[in-house]
């Protein structure tokens, strides 16, 4: 994959983690699309969906989630995309790096709070937000 490829395809998936993570924030306020309900459904709440947000703690701990799960979107898109074009290694590595953190975190996290089920689509995001990192043609 061509830095010019890998680039653009970093934008793409920034500006829709961008747009996810500013619904996953919001969810404690409204889910007008549904897909938080779904999301918690399967992963997080207990079958609870949504509903198992109820509490005012369990709403700011979604609206940080989201905001933090913004700002590695952001990162993404402002930083790795125009590094990964630029043909910047340092930004490559650390954008890897910085992922497979998130992923250890998280699911390691997931797993001892009883929610392993999570490690599946954090499996899939890795993949996502790793695949141009990794299949992009150093020195192009």
């Amino acid at each position: 994959m061509s830095q010019q490829a890998a680039a653009l395809m970093v934008r793409i998936v920034g500006v829709i983690s961008m747009i996810t993570a500013i619904l996953f924030a919001l969810s404690g306020v409204n889910d007008f699309t549904g897909a938080n309900e779904i999301f918690f459904q399967v992963a997080s709440s207990g079958g609870n969906g949504v509903a198992g947000l109820a509490t005012p703690e369990a709403k700011l701990a979604m609206a940080i989630a989201g905001g933090v799960f913004a700002g590695i979107a952001a990162f993404y898109l402002f930083v790795t995309a125009p590094g990964i074009e630029q043909g910047n290694e340092l930004i490559r590595k650390g954008s890897i790096y910085a992922f497979l953190t998130w992923y250890v975190v998280d699911s390691g996290a997931s797993v001892l709070s009883g929610n392993a089920v999570n490690v599946v689509p954090n499996t899939i995001f890795l993949l996502l937000y790793l695949a141009p990192l990794v299949l992009i043609k150093r020195g192009a």
